[in-house]
């Protein structure tokens, strides 16, 4: 249906010897907020021997750095592990305090590696797709009988807004629009009718 990405932040922290790698991942929009990202993390440690990043976007736009560690030891490994995890919209940070042990090239393009794996490990991993977001506003008897069909067609569901009338809003990958519609027809006889708010991409829950 889309790509897989990150939804919010996750953390991780691995110790070898003496050596502490604490990785950020966070699910991003564009290579902007990537950029933003990997600068916050990097300022939150400012007494770290290297924040060595990746972020990668769907459209195909990336960025690495060893920031400081031999070349090819960290941002290329790093890169690595998320597109091998087909995750992408997503920025990783692998902040080091170096304790006194060399690693080695295999060392530390090990132990980087681990650390993202860590922080994929324990992260929310969601699809994102283009998505048809639409709304529908309706009196509180026919409330209910929309969210149930919205949620029975797949769709996801936000808040609703409580006016005079009902407005929910609701969102579902842009290839089944013409599903919907028909659906809509069968359902509401073009008595209630949704409008298109916006194309774009959201995420759902993923069971990979």
């Amino acid at each position: 249906m889309g790509i897989l990405t990150v939804q919010g932040e996750s953390q991780a922290t691995i110790e070898i010897k003496k050596s502490v790698f604490i990785c950020h991942l966070k699910g991003i929009d564009d290579y902007d907020e990537g950029l933003t990202y990997v600068k916050k993390i990097a300022s939150d440690y400012p007494d770290a021997r290297h924040n060595c990043y990746t972020f990668l976007t769907h459209d195909g736009r990336q960025k690495f750095s060893d920031n400081g560690e031999p070349q090819g030891t960290a941002g290329v490994p790093m890169t690595e592990i998320l597109k091998k995890k087909e995750i992408t919209d997503v920025a990783c940070v692998v902040t080091r305090y170096f304790g006194g042990i060399k690693l080695g090239t295999g060392g530390l393009a090990a132990a980087y590696s681990q650390a993202v794996k860590e922080a994929i490990g324990s992260a929310e991993i969601v699809e994102k797709a283009k998505s048809i977001v639409r709304t529908i506003e309706t009196d509180y008897g026919g409330y209910q009988t929309i969210v149930r069909a919205t949620e029975s067609f797949g769709a996801v569901v936000l808040p609703p807004e409580y006016g005079q009338t009902v407005r929910i809003t609701f969102y579902y990958p842009s290839e089944n629009d013409d599903e919907w519609k028909e659906k809509e027809k069968q359902l509401f006889s073009g008595k209630v009718l949704s409008i298109i708010v916006e194309e774009s991409y959201k995420t759902y829950k993923t069971q990979r």
